[in-house]
């Protein structure tokens, strides 16, 4: 298939949460730079990754807020956005929230210290992404937040059984991303008016290309 990531924006619900699932976090981040290329963006940074390539130049994206969330600073910055996206004059487009497992790895120490059980950081989840969804609903702002499948608790927070029953819930469109040799290949998982397992494949190199 030709690369146009408009296949894959089009795709994007405006009725629930949209949910990528990932094993290869260079194959998400191709994803989400391709979405990210179209309108006023907002793109809630919790892995550093994609502010990382945009900020050395290997990714573009011309209108677009970064931003890199801390324990301290992210429910004012939720609060901001939230507003924002009320704004006829700023508004936005869509709303990332990249990733739900480094959400979890920056509140795991907040929630150890007090002695709190991983329960509360999914209630929390819940609460905050459910905020965004059902501001973006009203306004008819599709809102993505992606989830690593497979990954090592070795320094980290393991995405909990909670967190995944949460996301299949919530999600009126998951879809999963993967490299497979030359290409990016896009699955969707679950969506209202596409068949499950239907795919858009993008040629790596073109993608590549197209982010700069």
């Amino acid at each position: 298939m030709q690369l146009d990531e408009y296949n894959l924006a089009s795709l994007l619900s405006k009725k629930g949460l949209n949910t990528l699932l990932f094993s290869d976090p260079y194959a998400k981040l191709c994803c989400t730079s391709l979405l990210a290329r179209q309108g006023n963006v907002v793109y809630f940074d919790f892995d550093l990754t994609f502010s990382a390539y945009l900020k050395a130049g290997l990714v573009h994206a011309p209108r677009i807020d970064v931003y890199l969330p801390s324990e301290g600073k992210f429910i004012a910055m939720l609060k901001a956005v939230l507003a924002r996206m009320e704004q006829e004059e700023r508004g936005c487009s869509l709303v990332i929230f990249d990733s739900i497992n480094s959400f979890y790895t920056m509140y795991y120490s907040y929630f150890r210290l007090n002695e709190r059980s991983s329960g509360n950081i999914n209630h929390l989840l819940s609460v905050l992404l459910m905020l965004l969804v059902r501001q973006g609903v009203t306004l008819g702002v599709p809102v993505l937040a992606t989830s690593m499948l497979r990954f090592r608790k070795e320094g980290g927070w393991k995405q909990s059984p909670a967190s995944r029953r949460l996301l299949q819930k919530k999600s009126a469109f998951r879809f999963e991303v993967e490299r497979v040799e030359n290409e990016l290949v896009v699955r969707v998982l679950e969506h209202e008016n596409v068949p499950v397992g239907t795919s858009l494949s993008f040629d790596i190199f073109d993608i590549i290309t197209a982010l700069h």
